[in-house]
């Protein structure tokens, strides 16, 4: 809605929740609203569009990784099921033969699933290495530099000039 949907499909949560999933999303949504001060839905319709970028303009060396508070995880394991089935394998189910989930930083993506699957608010959240830290799944220090698709060296078509 934020990027200007004049509506909203579910259909994966009824689906697993039931249809009372609708009305708490009515009322979470209501509650988030109320919250920031909104009244009305065209108050947020469209609000995040000036945000949006072509994903070619993205900065290919900012880069994030997912980290766990384990004093908030309550060990239901749905980061790690949706990691390990979808994306990268970066996610522990199990450490020392306990159930403990924790981000294995050398396979980590930064692709954020596991923060959309967690019902824990803030529990897993994206912390951006700084310049000069090592990405560990890359081996490569993380520059300051802005870099995107469009002059990456990969790309037949960079607008980069050769030099």
């Amino acid at each position: 809605m934020v990027l200007g949907a004049g509506n909203v499909q579910v259909c994966t949560a009824a689906m697993t929740y039931g249809f009372k999933i609708v009305q708490e999303m009515i009322s979470g949504l209501s509650a988030w609203m109320d919250s920031k001060g909104f009244r009305t839905l065209d108050e947020i319709s469209g609000r995040a569009v000036p945000n949006v970028t072509d994903w070619q303009y993205l900065n290919l060396n900012h880069i994030t990784k997912a980290r766990i508070d384990q004093d908030l995880c309550i060990k239901c394991g749905r980061c790690h099921i949706a990691c390990e089935d979808t994306s990268h394998q970066a996610i522990t189910a199990m450490v020392d033969g306990e159930r403990h989930f924790m981000v294995k930083e050398e396979d980590c993506v930064g692709c954020n699933l596991c923060v959309n699957v967690c019902p824990v608010e803030n529990c897993i959240d994206m912390v951006t290495l700084a310049p000069g830290e090592k990405d560990e799944r890359t081996g490569e220090i993380v520059s300051a530099d802005y870099a995107n698709w469009t002059f990456h060296p990969n790309n037949p078509m960079s607008t980069k000039i050769a030099e």
